[in-house]
């Protein structure tokens, strides 16, 4: 509830300086002064569509919402790789029904830097987590890293290739309030040192094994 109440109070946020930008002409007619507000980060922004995209297009199966939050050409890596958005609906269409189908009722850990998000979800009923690690543009998802394989607590990290594709940590104070993302909290996105398993990693400054995630394909 309190993710879904910081989502709500972000769009609001963005409502409010999206309609500031389109009404300026006319408040500066009418005189009307409108004290600056300052520019929404674009993790803020990132975070909250992908919130938007887990709680509300996935967990209402609402596809036309889906396909709006990734871009047309959008590249996926999750079972396998497909490339567009229409392959990655069609790969995903398994997962709304059946067995496997599940909601997202939580993201934590949240990392997100710059043009990069990283959030692992957790899935109802069953238990279950995953990880995303996704790419943004213009607001939509452009690249996707999608593992399901959590290990288990202190196990050791793989072999990794030393040239990670990602590693993001969360380095503004505010985005714990406007998303979730607490301090602290990295996510590195990296091939096996053979080159043939992605694995996703999450860990916290100061934290102990417990808090260290690691997930592989």
């Amino acid at each position: 509830m309190a993710v879904l109440t910081r989502i709500l109070l972000t769009l609001t946020v963005v409502a409010v300086i999206t309609g500031c930008r389109q009404s300026g002409k006319a408040a500066s007619d009418n005189a009307v002064a409108v004290e600056a507000r300052p520019p929404v980060p674009v993790e803020a922004v990132n975070g909250t569509n992908f919130h938007l995209l887990d709680f509300v297009a996935w967990n209402n199966r609402d596809m036309d919402m889906f396909r709006r939050l990734h871009t047309a050409d959008v590249k996926v890596d999750m079972m396998d790789v497909t490339e567009g958005i229409d392959a990655h609906v069609a790969a995903v269409q398994p997962m709304l029904s059946g067995p496997s189908a599940g909601r997202i009722v939580q993201h934590w850990p949240i990392v997100a830097q710059g043009e990069w998000t990283c959030m692992v979800g957790l899935i109802m009923p069953g238990n279950a987590k995953m990880v995303t690690a996704a790419k943004w543009r213009d607001g939509a998802v452009s690249e996707e890293y999608i593992l399901m394989k959590l290990l288990k607590a202190g196990s050791p990290r793989p072999a990794l290739s030393g040239s990670p594709m990602m590693n993001i940590s969360n380095q503004n104070g505010d985005l714990k309030r406007q998303i979730g993302a607490e301090p602290g909290w990295s996510c590195l996105l990296d091939r096996s040192a053979d080159g043939k398993t992605m694995t996703i990693i999450l860990d916290k400054t100061g934290g102990t094994a417990t808090d260290e995630m690691i997930f592989t394909k």
